[in-house]
């Protein structure tokens, strides 16, 4: 009798699992899944070049850097939400908390006449601080994410209101902290200059660390990441410090960049990080929020929402569209998380 051994379709001949082979039509779907959205922004930026009521306009110097300055604070608050829901929690507090460090920053030097670093450095600290008790009430006692930063959300807004007795605080901020904020350097906003180191420390760090992959374990297991010997409290907690901290810095940005603290400004812009968020959430790595992913999606939604304006859109088109593009976003990337996981455990 022969002793030839069949190898088995899965198998190499030196016992190896094989890699299954991809057919075209997979490596498109998978192309169009991480860069659709790159694409469709690039189909709406040519779309703006041809239209005649935005080519002569839109692409203008002026414009592109408004558009650019005008992104930093979203998107700060975009991806401090963004880190405690690569965790697992859902965090509505951002916005309240960019707001109340603008009015912090402002009252720092406004009211008690304190310099500009350390009126900086006491907005992010309370930024830092709001993220803590939130992750301390959510981890120590089991509540809900949604409840209790939707809650904390609401307490901040109060408070600002109380504070300002609903106005804004436009006087006695230090001029030279507001030519920062609204200025530009050989023809770029400065606040990107400090976005961009921003940005690529929370890339190395979300990406490319331990980090990143614990919070990815807490979002799909906690009890298994515990199992394995994760301190799932303190990565949670520490996630809605870091949260809270880079929207206390957008808040001081919000202020730098207006030249005033308005009570009602912060809140506002929660809806449109999230809708960035979930817009990433369907492109580069689909299915679960990333930073490259937030980033694109901030753009999107400021390009499109931009155009809009420029075609003469009524004044409730763009939160209309942020809607939709919440709820449109949300579902795809339910859809690809939920797809993906059952290709996982198919493999």
């Amino acid at each position: 009798m022969s002793s030839t051994t069949r190898l088995q379709p899965s198998e190499t001949t030196d016992g190896v699992p094989a890699v299954p082979k991809r057919d075209g039509r997979a490596r498109v779907s998978e192309f169009l899944e991480r860069f659709g959205l790159l694409l469709v922004l690039g189909l709406v930026l040519v779309f703006y070049a041809f239209s005649d009521a935005t080519s002569g306009v839109f692409f203008t110097s002026a414009n592109l850097v408004t558009l650019l300055g005008n992104q930093v604070v979203v998107l700060l608050i975009a991806v401090g939400g963004m880190i405690p829901l690569l965790g697992g929690y859902f965090d509505l507090s951002p916005g309240a908390i960019a707001g109340v460090a603008s009015v912090a920053t402002a009252a720092a030097m406004a009211d008690f006449g304190l310099p500009v670093p350390v009126a900086i450095a006491l907005a992010v600290a309370l930024g830092a601080a709001v993220g803590f008790v939130n992750g301390f009430l959510i981890t120590r006692y089991g509540l809900s994410a949604i409840i209790t930063t939707l809650g904390m959300s609401l307490l901040l807004t109060g408070a600002m209101l109380l504070y300002t007795s609903g106005g804004s605080i436009s006087t006695g901020i230090d001029q030279d902290f507001i030519a920062f904020g609204s200025l530009n350097w050989a023809g770029v906003p400065r606040l990107l200059f400090v976005l961009v180191p921003i940005l690529v420390l929370a890339w190395l760090l979300l990406e490319n660390s331990p980090y990143g992959r614990y919070l990815q374990a807490l979002r799909s297991s906690r009890d298994a990441a515990a199992l394995v010997g994760l301190n799932v409290n303190r990565i949670a907690v520490s996630s809605f410090v870091l949260g809270g901290a880079l929207a206390g810095l957008a808040g001081v940005l919000l202020t730098a960049r207006s030249g005033a603290a308005d009570s009602t400004a912060g809140p506002s812009f929660l809806f449109p990080a999230y809708a960035a968020i979930f817009l990433g959430a369907t492109s580069i790595r689909p299915g679960r929020p990333n930073l490259l992913g937030t980033v694109l999606g901030v753009f999107f939604v400021a390009v499109l929402v931009s155009g809009l304006s420029l075609l003469g859109a009524a004044v409730w088109a763009p939160s209309v569209f942020n809607g939709v593009a919440l709820l449109v976003a949300a579902g795809i990337a339910t859809y690809l998380a939920r797809r993906r996981g059952a290709r996982s455990m198919m493999h």
